[in-house]
């Protein structure tokens, strides 16, 4: 075990933080699912043209794609808040050999090569766990824009009758 140090205090801080922001991915995931699932209802109950198909079908790739990543988010949310809570306890362990640990479990579990992986340090997961809330945004973008794009066709539409 490391003693507590300035260091480990930051590595708390910083896995604290990166749960907590990666957190906010599962209010986007609601939002998500509810676009879904009225894109979805759109396109088995309501008579639509080829264009409101297409784009109603951009949108529940895009709601898919969103489920993707915010599973993706929640996994690495619970991982950094569990490196939180053990790196800020009275008895912190030592990250860096938590990090090498959680490295070969996933080599063991996932089956990864047999060639030893280089450990990644703490900062270089906070930039890839962000990118994936990012991914999860955009996603979340693509599909709000598509569904936005069916009624505004829809009402192009009704309005040119």
């Amino acid at each position: 075990m490391a003693p507590d140090t300035p260091e480990t205090r930051q590595d708390a801080a910083t896995a604290a933080l990166t749960a907590a922001t990666l957190g906010q991915g599962r209010r986007l995931d609601l939002l998500s699912l509810a676009l879904l699932l009225l894109a979805l209802a759109t396109l088995l109950l309501a008579a639509t043209g080829l264009t409101e198909r297409s784009l109603l079908g951009v949108s529940v790739a895009a709601g898919l794609v969103q489920r993707y990543y915010a599973t993706r988010c929640d996994l690495d949310a619970r991982l950094f808040a569990h490196w939180a809570a053990c790196w800020s306890s009275l008895w912190a362990p030592d990250p860096q050999a938590d990090l090498v640990a959680f490295d070969q479990a996933l080599t063991s579990v996932f089956g990864a090569e047999d060639a030893p992986i280089p450990p990644r340090p703490l900062a270089d997961r906070v930039r890839g766990a962000l990118r994936l809330l990012r991914h999860q945004s955009i996603a979340l973008a693509i599909q709000l824009a598509a569904i936005l794009g069916t009624l505004l066709s829809h009402l192009s539409q009704t309005g040119s009758t």
